[in-house]
């Protein structure tokens, strides 16, 4: 059956004890970096205040619900003044910033200047900003009324860009950021998950389903902007 040196050979040498042959333990995987979803808002009517609390609920549950918690890291910037945007962009370095608010014709959002009055954003600062801050953004979405301009300006630095195209109702903005962030949470790419967001809106009858604008000048492959989950079963 074999030599035997200091103990029995049985299919294979034993030296001193028993022989362990492993193969190896599996590498440990990289741990993946969350992509960033800034939810931004400034309250500035306080006559009829909107309920962003909601929208950002809705944007929250929907990452629960697709177990992607581990893949997106949903944040907030509340009370969002003016010089906040040049502060909150570089310290989050969000993939998606989201706007929550209201939103002026011609003019764009809304936020409050240092006496908590309100204040428009120039659709060219904004989109001065974004150049200056875009970093990993990849998307950015102005739920708010009548920022298709400032979609436009926006998109000129930034891959995909969400805009309104006229007023908005609360409910409206509301489902439709439940739609696109359900998308936007099973992996799929902007396109879809802007789609995603519209079709929840003509389902449930909303009149205004045709106000948000999807805009993108730089012709961006349709890709995910989040990592699919891992399959554990792939090599």
């Amino acid at each position: 059956m074999g030599d035997t040196i200091y103990g029995n050979k049985f299919g294979g040498d034993n030296i001193h004890g028993d022989k362990i042959v492993t193969h190896g333990s599996p590498r440990p995987r990289r741990p993946v970096e969350p992509a960033v979803v800034l939810v931004m808002s400034a309250g500035t009517d306080q006559q009829a205040p909107l309920r962003v609390d909601e929208e950002r609920r809705e944007i929250s549950h929907a990452v629960r619900l697709a177990g992607a918690g581990e893949r997106i890291d949903v944040r907030t910037a509340d009370a969002l003044r003016l010089d906040d945007l040049s502060d909150v962009l570089p310290h989050h370095r969000p993939v998606i910033a989201h706007f929550s608010g209201h939103g002026v014709a011609g003019a764009g959002i809304v936020v409050t200047d240092d006496l908590r009055q309100p204040q428009s954003v120039p659709p060219e600062a904004l989109s001065e900003l974004f150049r200056l801050e875009r970093g990993r953004l990849q998307c950015v979405v102005l739920n708010a009324c009548f920022t298709e301009d400032q979609a436009w300006a926006i998109a000129e630095h930034v891959p995909f860009v969400i805009g309104m195209r006229g007023r908005v109702l609360d409910d409206t903005a509301i489902r439709f950021a439940a739609g696109f962030y359900r998308g936007i949470a099973y992996a799929r790419s902007v396109r879809d998950a802007f789609d995603l967001g519209c079709n929840r809106l003509r389902l449930h009858g909303h009149l205004d389903a045709d106000v948000p604008r999807l805009v993108d000048r730089q012709g961006t492959p349709d890709l995910p902007v989040v990592d699919r989950p891992a399959d554990p079963d792939a090599r």
